[in-house]
């Protein structure tokens, strides 16, 4: 008898062992902080602190061979443009996180390949381009990357042969979860993949921030549920910014001292409405070039659908961008510190602005098409990595690697942890609204390589003005040629690195 009931004191013990350490291992850390996803779908839990679970991110190996460099310099050319300002380099600690988790990367990489991460830079956007194919034909080395904008350059560096085939590169392993699997297929060409992102690269899309204290003082319902129960659509926007408008001041006119259900401005922020309503500007014809694909109903209801949101009512202020100056832009005119917009659109990274605001202030991804469609898709503005034809390959996969592993490791979580979270989002709903942007984060190849005709920004050249829209008119006229352009671009990545 004793013997029997030591038996089930013993499985009692056990079972409870058993119970405590399945809690132990929830999808939750010790204080309750949701996990997070990068935009490669992966795991993108912060790295805990001490007594927590460490984060799974640290055991993935990199797999990268002993190598030693001889203090070689590791040159990295990037344009002074968006987050490659703020974000990727930093030449001391200073005690904040993002910024520290990006010197000891640096750090970290020098001491274990001897080498000299070096970046430099010659001025903005359009530097990138001359400063490489001046290097390549040179045959000169003095660049191990080239850190791209989104569009200015794409196309010439590519398709003129002056960067090498990312699947070419030894030791770069695109099976590990750094690489952004999405944007390799969809920026290849017949397998040859000239422009990378791995975690090395900031992922920075278009965003709606939202008034939390002027959407429940309006009782339009809880627009994170609206989100997860997929009703998140932009009829759905439009029909909660028209209920926002005021004229405050009684002066019979709508001008940037009055109350809006959206500010925004009709640009490049404006045309992540299209992929968010899984349209895409090309795919691939009958020829096997890219081929205008927008000449499509959904194109058209979606253009309507703007078109009513922006101009049919005051509840839409149009504000002005100022790509050169920052601060002279659409969002300072009506700013979402002054309590007077419900919506407002403006890039992910912007959130480090609005942190400093006094007004309680949520993020959601675009709306999508309707409820019908499965997901909520992100257009992604950052920039790409290439490889100029004159570096070596060898260097160049070990350090990229390292570079997108160490990344992944340390200043993902940290760019998420400090700028999404705590001093960003500033509520766990947001954080959870970031994972499904971040999840699905797309490209459009058309964007990319495009070369600034008119069919990549197709909502800007329709809807900027206050007349009743023909996107089929608009389409006729330019698609001859953007189906040049998109020729031209795959004929000549064709003939340089096709054997």
């Amino acid at each position: 008898m004793k013997k029997s009931i030591s038996i089930v004191i013993l499985f009692i013990f056990v079972v409870s062992i058993l119970i405590s350490a399945v809690s132990c291992a929830g999808g939750s850390s010790e204080n309750g902080a949701p996990q997070s996803t990068s935009q490669n779908g992966q795991d993108n839990t912060a790295p805990t602190s001490a007594g927590e679970t460490q984060d799974p991110r640290l055991s993935v190996a990199d797999d990268i061979p002993a190598l030693d460099f001889g203090g070689k310099n590791f040159t990295i050319i990037y344009p002074t443009w968006s987050m490659y300002n703020d974000y990727y380099f930093a030449s001391e600690e200073i005690g904040e996180k993002m910024n520290d988790a990006v010197y000891k990367r640096t750090q970290d990489i020098n001491e274990r390949f001897n080498v000299n991460i070096n970046p430099v830079t010659k001025g903005y956007i359009e530097t990138i381009y001359p400063e490489v194919s001046k290097a390549v034909k040179a045959g000169s080395d003095d660049y191990q990357m080239a850190l791209t904008h989104c569009m200015s350059g794409v196309p010439d560096l590519t398709s003129g042969g002056y960067v090498q085939d990312w699947n070419k590169i030894p030791i770069v392993d695109f099976t590990k979860p750094w690489w952004n699997q999405t944007m390799n297929q969809t920026m290849s060409v017949d397998g040859i993949l000239l422009a990378a992102v791995s975690d090395f690269i900031i992922f920075d899309p278009n965003v709606i921030y939202f008034n939390k204290g002027m959407a429940k003082d309006l009782d339009i319902g809880d627009l994170y549920q609206m989100v997860r129960d997929g009703k998140w659509t932009w009829d759905k926007l439009t029909e909660l910014a028209k209920t926002a408008s005021k004229d405050l001041n009684g002066d019979g006119k709508f001008d940037k001292d009055d109350q809006y259900g959206l500010v925004t401005h009709i640009g490049w922020m404006l045309e992540s409405a299209m992929q968010s309503c899984d349209i895409f500007v090309s795919k691939i014809g009958d020829s096997g070039y890219p081929e205008d694909n927008l000449n499509t109903e959904r194109f058209g209801n979606l253009i309507n659908t703007l078109y009513n949101l922006l101009y049919v009512g005051n509840q839409t202020f149009i504000g002005d961008w100022d790509a050169n100056n920052p601060a002279v832009q659409f969002e300072a005119q009506v700013p979402m510190s002054s309590g007077r917009t419900l919506f407002i659109t403006d890039p992910l990274s912007a959130g480090k602005r609005y942190r400093a605001y006094d007004v309680e202030f949520g993020i959601l991804p675009y709306p999508k098409y309707d409820e019908a469609q499965q997901d909520y898709l992100s257009l992604s503005w950052n920039g790409f990595m290439m490889i100029p034809r004159t570096a070596d390959p060898e260097f160049v996969g070990a350090i990229s690697e390292a570079l997108a592993a160490e990344s992944y490791k340390y200043t993902v979580p940290a760019y998420y942890d400090v700028l999404l979270t705590s001093k960003v989002a500033r509520d766990v709903e947001s954080t959870e609204m970031i994972d499904i942007i971040y999840k699905g984060a797309v490209y459009d190849f058309a964007m990319d390589f495009g070369n600034w005709n008119a069919l990549t920004f197709p909502i800007e050249n329709i809807l900027k003005t206050n007349k009743t829209p023909d996107y089929v008119s608009f389409l006729e006229k330019n698609e001859g040629s953007f189906n040049k352009q998109m020729q031209k671009v795959y004929d000549g990545i064709r003939k340089n690195y096709e054997q």
